[in-house]
């Protein structure tokens, strides 16, 4: 099973704009949900006035919230494969 890739920015800037929210977004999913995903905290998306900013599979999201972060993701967790192809 290939594990969906998510980085969530935890700059200064992600940080006071609610990285921390994704994060326990993401901690409280089901576990078997838990299971697909490799989470990572990193310093800099370079999008600072566009945060938190959330990259996934290679592809920058900005302006996220918990709940459209764990929309984005949904098909991932339905995809065999993993892979999804997201417009901004």
């Amino acid at each position: 099973m290939n594990r969906i890739l998510v980085e969530v920015c935890i700059g200064t800037s992600c940080h006071l704009l609610g990285a921390e929210d994704l994060l326990h977004a993401l901690e409280n999913l089901p576990a078997e949900k838990q299971e697909r995903l490799q989470v990572q905290g990193i310093t800099c998306l370079k999008a600072c006035g566009q945060g938190p900013n959330v990259r996934i599979q290679q592809q920058v999201f900005t302006n996220m919230t918990p709940d459209k972060l764990l929309e984005i993701l949904e098909p991932y967790f339905c995809s065999e494969g993993g892979t999804v192809s997201w417009r901004k």
